[in-house]
């Protein structure tokens, strides 16, 4: 018999396997009438991703494939704020709807707030949803889910609340990181659409730029000394998380080995919460590079992305849009257990290249 739920440590399997006996007693009966309570008509579909940047662009090809499926339908995108403008000008999608998780919240760190939830659900009771999403199988964004009132709820039962969707996806856990999570999205909508053959859909992430957000970083680009078809690397040291960062003194010695070898602009990059870590990188290394850090929104910085020959960072939310706009990635990973003298890896396209440590 496989796992039933996706966590590891014991007391986190026994709590929801509780949870879920206690729900599943409660809201039993309610089971009879789950056929019949289910909408005929899909009007409005609201899919719900509250986690950080790369997780909603995970979900972009699955949103493309929700609406070739219903294409006469409302697609609403449930998301946090700090992932909003990754979707703006989405055609797949009709309406932004943003909430923000106290569990997910990296930025602010604002404390749960029932009056928020309430607030939140209630706004969304008034919308009608006929279909919804959960693509993390969370068991909060399920409760959420439930308490918005949407008639049919779809999600995968993992991580517990089963009990609150009214379609339960089949899951492998044991195989859960044997597809990457943009396969988990697309299996979700192929269960309700009824597709057994997924392979010509698309596993691009999708993200729209205008052109006055392209015209924006070319003026920048333009004001910084870069000409038009000269090689532009960038380097985006931060992250959501300190225990995913490289150490700043590894990319002072990288700008440094970058100048020497390549004429190339390198070109740093990141949040404006982030500026201290530009400013630090100034008094490592006496090598030239342009600092944007701060500069851009998540749009432009995707134009940014775009326009570069290379983009060279850790696991982030930068990474993925950079992937999103297809600019080539030297991606640095580590452990996320922040022990020292780790060991990273810089993993690139087509090859693997082994980094010292610190």
């Amino acid at each position: 018999m496989g796992k039933r739920y996706v966590y590891v440590k014991k007391r986190y399997i026994f709590l929801f396997g509780v949870v879920d006996f206690i729900g599943r007693i409660l809201f039993g009966p309610s089971r009879l009438f789950r056929n019949s309570g289910k909408p005929k008509k899909i009007r409005k579909i609201a899919v719900f991703e509250l986690a950080h940047i790369g997780d909603v662009l995970a979900i972009t090809p699955a949103l493309g494939l929700l609406k070739e499926k219903f294409p006469h339908s409302h697609i609403a995108a449930v998301v946090a704020p700090w992932s909003r403008d990754i979707l703006a000008g989405n055609p797949h999608v009709d309406e932004i709807i943003t909430y923000r998780p106290s569990w997910f919240d990296r930025i602010s760190k604002i404390p749960f707030s029932f009056l928020q939830a309430f607030r939140f659900t209630r706004s969304i009771r008034i919308k009608s949803f006929d279909l919804g999403f959960d693509t993390r199988g969370d068991f909060r964004s399920i409760v959420l889910m439930w308490l918005c009132g949407i008639k049919r709820r779809v999600g995968y039962g993992f991580a517990g609340g089963g009990f609150l969707l009214t379609d339960v996806v089949p899951f492998d856990i044991d195989a859960r990181q044997d597809k990457h999570q943009i396969e988990h999205n697309i299996n979700l909508v192929n269960f309700l659409a009824g597709k057994k053959d997924s392979s010509r859909i698309s596993r691009d992430l999708e993200l729209f730029l205008s052109a006055e957000e392209c015209n924006h970083i070319n003026d920048f680009l333009i004001d910084s000394g870069v000409k038009k078809d000269e090689l532009l690397i960038a380097l985006h040291p931060g992250s959501g998380l300190a225990t995913k960062c490289w150490p700043l003194e590894s990319y002072a010695s990288l700008i440094e080995k970058i100048t020497v070898k390549y004429k190339s602009e390198i070109i740093l990059t990141g949040d404006i919460k982030e500026r201290e870590l530009s400013q630090r990188l100034k008094t490592l290394t006496s090598a030239k590079f342009i600092d944007a850090v701060g500069e851009t929104s998540l749009k432009q910085l995707a134009a940014l992305f775009k326009r570069c020959s290379l983009f060279i960072g850790g696991d982030s939310g930068a990474m993925h849009i950079a992937c999103a706009v297809k600019t080539p990635i030297v991606a640095i990973w580590g452990g996320h257990n922040g022990v020292p003298g780790q060991k990273l890896i810089l993993l690139s396209i087509g090859r693997l290249i082994a980094a010292p440590a610190g």
